[in-house]
């Protein structure tokens, strides 16, 4: 009795394997098209690419390879067509070696500029060879590809647990299959390819594929402190329960209150905001175009924190080392530790509900070329119902009014919510009743974008607990987001959906229970007495104000919704960069900093890939081709010695290796070689028993060499080519 089967289900269950590893990068490739357009174009582009490597199957390894490069570099040739022409003119040597760089220890691929153009640029090259080494029954090389290229996705930080255990399991599969395969092996044999599967499923699951979860390969972003929702990294996720700190986060004083802002986001994923960027990370301390009142609020941190809140928009920032986002926020070199304190004059908008209705839609180009992406995983019922939630309105800002009073109307403030299963927003809006801030700025958002109309993604704090005239504390559950919608010739907008008494009683009652509970460092500068109440509350309609909370009176507020407005410059196709995070600190560096704990790590890993490489011959191969062509030097009895050395390495190549005991002389009448490796024979003679070599005889000899050494670099005619590919095919 035989266990065989009658055909070969390894090679099926190995070719299976590799489109596993395949599917696990494409998934990336695909969402990020999703996000940012393209999505018609993919799909055909990778069917072309998987019917490419079948008709090409049977070209030379070497040509295979040269081919996968046309086609990544006409890709990227294309993507440096279309992205934005600020970015185009900075390119350099050190931008290029700087963004890879940056790519490879956490800046996801969708904060580039044009990621969308990118990703379908990078998509050809990587499919073609993935399955032009499967299906020439080369596994190994096959789910190299395939797994160095999802290994780069999971460096930036956008491929997810998920999708990279697949990738693994796929490579395994793919090696441990081929393997069966070729050996004919029998059922049994398959208990080991589990075995090893069953590893890889347990090795992916301890390394997180997402940088804010904890990557050894990839630098932590800075976070805000924790138990808050004001996160200042390069991308933030989204969606399920959350639990905010009760303790005191800082503390302002400021003549009055306001929203204090951390950071802003551009650019919606589905399940999360990430910041797009381009060739200028840095960014300017400029007043907004729109009417303005200035407001100096003097910030004391009382817990570490990695941001620096303030009222947008900030125009003079001092007291400590910072740097300025792309949007006008400043953030600290480092972060700031408990004490620590700086001053911040702000240039806060206050237009009046009639300017805003009158703004008009003559946004500036770089605004509505930024400000108006949504995935196109977003259903078409929720642009229906945007439409139908808007049709009386007849200004952007009637649009945004109608959208922001319908969620806070048909919506419940949670922080008990299931996390979503794909679009955020779509489940939000047609599916959810309940969320909570993120849920709601993220919708708002999305649902304006919809409309054609400019908005942003924005977090940071509201006003907190006013514990005098002058001085506001802010804890962890006062962290917040919110949305941003731009008026020409105004500026930046402020809109907040999420119901504003649901949430202020979630608020006391966190901090109420933690007082009870005796948890430190909820209190301080006397808030632990209670709200303070000023002596005068009343304002006038017609000034374009009312009150922001309960507890105080805040200028520059639309009397019918309580709308604080905010502004920034905004500005090209530029980002704010994380503090302390990947992407570099803006000043154009050619390296960022790496923390030392990831630099490690990178050691190893790369020890690891050189150790492996010695031991497959790799790096021995590598350095016979430099070896060979590489001139000798030293004196001219040496320069002859390691010509003579280089060129009967290329014969013994050629023909067969020398025989022990078999003189060169001997050796070259039987290979019958020629005249050249003849006369190098002669002049390495007499350099090595006694006798005499000029210079002359040493470049002869060099000369002779560089020319043996050239005949292996044989391509084979076209016509030859062509024939041994229609063989294969017939065959």
């Amino acid at each position: 009795m035989t266990d065989r089967f009658p055909v070969r289900p390894w090679r099926l269950a190995a070719l299976a394997s590799v489109a596993m590893v395949t599917a696990s990068f494409l998934s990336v490739l695909y969402h990020i098209v999703d996000v940012v357009g393209g999505v018609s174009v993919f799909g055909p582009l990778v069917v072309a690419s998987v019917a490419l490597a079948v008709f090409f199957r049977a070209l030379p390894e070497r040509l295979a390879g040269a081919l996968a490069a046309v086609l990544l570099a006409g890709g990227l040739s294309v993507y440096v067509v279309v992205m934005p022409d600020v970015y185009a003119a900075a390119l350099s040597v050190d931008r290029v070696l700087s963004d890879t760089v940056a790519l490879l220890t956490g800046f996801s691929v969708l904060r580039m500029a044009e990621a969308g153009a990118w990703a379908l640029a990078v998509t050809p090259g990587p499919v073609f060879l993935t399955w032009y080494f499967a299906l020439r029954e080369k596994y190994a090389a096959s789910a190299a590809v395939g797994g160095l290229t999802l290994g780069f996705f999971v460096l930036t930080g956008d491929s997810g647990t998920v999708g990279t255990m697949v990738g693994v399991l796929g490579a395994f599969g793919a090696l441990g299959f081929g393997t069966l395969d070729v050996h004919h092996a029998r059922r049994r044999q398959v208990e080991v390819v589990g075995a090893v599967l069953a590893i890889a499923v347990l090795a992916s699951a301890t390394v997180s594929a997402v940088p804010s979860t904890g990557s050894p390969l990839v630098p932590q972003s800075a976070t805000a402190p924790e138990g808050s929702l004001a996160v200042a990294g390069d991308r933030v996720g989204v969606g399920g329960s959350i639990t905010l700190s009760p303790k005191v986060q800082f503390v302002v004083e400021s003549a009055q209150a306001d929203y204090w802002r951390a950071g802003v986001y551009d650019r919606f994923t589905g399940q999360g905001w990430v910041r797009a960027t381009g060739p200028d990370e840095g960014g300017a301390l400029d007043a907004p175009p729109g009417r303005t009142e200035r407001v100096t609020q003097e910030v004391t941190a009382r817990q570490p924190l990695g941001v620096m809140p303030a009222a947008a928009t900030p125009v003079r920032v001092s007291g400590a080392d910072h740097t300025v986002s792309a949007f006008g926020n400043p953030r600290p070199d480092g972060a700031l530790d408990n004490g620590d304190s700086y001053t911040v004059e702000s240039a806060v908008l206050a237009p009046t509900t009639a300017e805003l209705r009158q703004a008009g839609t003559d946004y500036p180009t770089d605004v509505r070329d930024r400000y108006l992406q949504v995935p196109e995983s977003t259903s078409d019922a929720v642009r229906s119902l945007t439409a139908n939630v808007t049709a009386g309105a007849g200004t952007p800002y009637a649009t945004a009014r109608a959208v922001e009073s319908w969620l806070e109307a048909n919506k419940e403030y949670s922080l008990s919510v299931p996390a979503p299963d794909g679009n955020l927003v779509n489940q939000f809006i047609l599916e959810q009743n309940a969320g909570y801030c993120v849920y709601y700025a993220s919708a708002m958002t999305v649902m304006l974008r919809t409309q054609g109309i400019p908005a942003r993604y924005a977090v940071g704090y509201t006003s907190g607990q006013r514990v005098s005239e002058d001085t506001w504390v802010v804890r962890g559950v006062d962290s917040h987001a919110w949305v941003e919608a731009y008026f020409p010739d105004v500026g930046w907008v402020r809109f907040d959906p999420t119901p504003g008494n649901p949430r202020e009683t979630q608020e006391t009652e966190t901090v109420a229970d933690a007082r009870e509970e005796g948890v430190d460092g909820v209190d301080t500068a006397g808030s632990e007495d209670g709200t303070y109440t000023t002596t005068t509350t009343t304002t006038s309609p017609s000034e374009n104000t009312t009150s922001a909370n309960t507890s105080t009176q805040v200028p520059g507020i639309d009397p019918d919704r309580g709308i604080r407005t905010v502004s920034d410059p905004g500005g090209g196709n530029v980002t704010d960069p994380a503090a302390g995070g990947g992407g570099g600190d803006g000043s154009g560096g050619v390296i960022p900093d790496i923390p030392p704990g990831t630099a490690a790590v990178w050691t190893v890993l790369v020890g690891g890939l050189l150790a492996a490489a010695h031991r497959s011959g790799v790096t021995g191969r590598a350095y016979r081709f430099v070896w060979l062509r590489t001139t000798p030097s030293g004196t001219p009895e040496e320069r002859v010695i390691g010509a003579f050395d280089r060129a009967l390495y290329v014969v013994e190549r050629t023909n067969r290796p020398r025989k022990r005991g078999e003189t060169v002389e001997e050796y070259l009448d039987a290979v019958r070689a020629d005249r050249r490796a003849r006369e190098l024979a002669t002049l390495r003679e007499r350099a090595t028993y006694g006798g005499e070599v000029t210079a002359d005889d040493a470049d002869r000899a060099t000369t002779l060499a560089a020319a043996i050494v050239a005949e292996t670099n044989y391509q084979p005619r076209p016509s030859t080519l062509f024939n041994r590919t229609i063989s294969y095919f017939k065959s």
